[in-house]
């Protein structure tokens, strides 16, 4: 929604309509609320600082995880891959990265590590967004005892400790890479209900949406053409931040051994097989895993506050 100059930008897909709010009290007149996803909006996010640095990273780390097997002559999984003679070589250019107890080579690992971790994360965080939006879109509209009913259960899975539940889930499914994403996706719905179901609540009896009533759209039209494209820029927002703390929650699994399983490449497992080596010298073997889980959040986080920042206009920087 637009509000420009006393006015307010009404209609979803391609038609818009325009309603004078001069006469409404707290209209703000040359007050500057841009839609998420335009395009001058997408250039103040990355104007952020490190803003623009993080999306490098991520698009980097994305690309060379997809081009693994051809950026990386060795091979990670399999026993005849280990190399025992080669084993805890410290990092040089036949290893940029070093090798592990087993020899392998540290860099194909992460690198394979990588599609684990980044595929994990973005089913978890897409099949919570979709849940997420189907129940709070529903809740928020009909309200009533739908709203109710569909709040009381979200409050039933955010009070336990998110990863306390995960661990639960896990422990109960078996541990492995499916069970690790149905496990994090459980936990991490109720999230996206509340915040869509909060957006739509805030919206649902603005003069857009009474008017869109009006000439007869119905429930469905309102919220896929009204209510979801107005709680999309807070829905980018959160998925961007949580995609880095899906990855640290999974690496987590992963520690404890109830992620996914050797002899797959996985942040977590990496750490944890290389933790014994660390006061040992061999600081790479834990070490590297954890600064690609460390950078990759981080990258996340900042490139997430820097959306909320763009998206926020109270904290908008001109």
């Amino acid at each position: 929604m637009d509000i420009l100059r006393g006015s307010e930008r009404v209609g979803g897909g391609g038609n818009v309509a325009r309603v004078e709010l001069a006469d409404q009290p707290g209209a703000a007149r040359g007050a500057g609320v841009e839609l998420a996803g335009r395009p001058r909006w997408r250039r103040m996010a990355l104007a952020r600082p490190g803003a623009g640095l993080s999306l490098v990273f991520l698009v980097a780390l994305v690309v060379a995880a997809l081009l693994a097997p051809w950026l990386t002559p060795y091979a990670v999984q399999g026993a005849g891959e280990h190399d025992i003679v080669h084993k805890l070589l410290a990092p040089s250019w036949a290893h940029p990265f070093g090798t592990d107890e087993m020899g392998r080579d540290l860099l194909a690992r992460v690198l394979y590590g990588a599609r684990t971790s980044l595929a994990l994360a973005l089913l978890v965080v897409g099949s919570s967004v979709v849940v997420g939006i189907a129940v709070g879109l529903a809740a928020g509209y009909a309200g009533g005892w739908a709203d109710e009913g569909a709040m009381r259960t979200t409050d039933v899975f955010l009070a336990f400790p998110p990863l306390l539940l995960a661990i639960l889930l896990v422990t109960v499914l078996g541990g492995g890479f499916a069970s690790t994403v149905l496990a994090l996706a459980v936990v991490w719905w109720p999230l996206y209900a509340v915040l869509v179901r909060g957006q739509v609540v805030s919206l649902r009896s603005q003069p857009f949406i009474e008017a869109a009533r009006a000439t007869g759209v119905p429930p469905l039209g309102v919220m896929r053409r009204h209510l979801l494209p107005n709680a999309l820029g807070p829905l980018l927002v959160q998925a961007t931040v949580d995609l880095g703390v899906v990855i640290l929650a999974a690496a987590s699994l992963s520690f404890i051994g109830l992620g996914p399983q050797p002899p797959t490449a996985d942040w977590g497992v990496m750490i944890n097989s290389g933790r014994q080596y660390v006061l040992g010298g061999s600081w790479w073997v834990a070490g590297v895993p954890g600064l690609a889980i460390m950078l990759t959040a981080l990258a996340c986080a900042v490139l997430g506050d820097s959306l909320r920042d763009a998206a926020d206009p109270t904290r908008r920087r001109r």
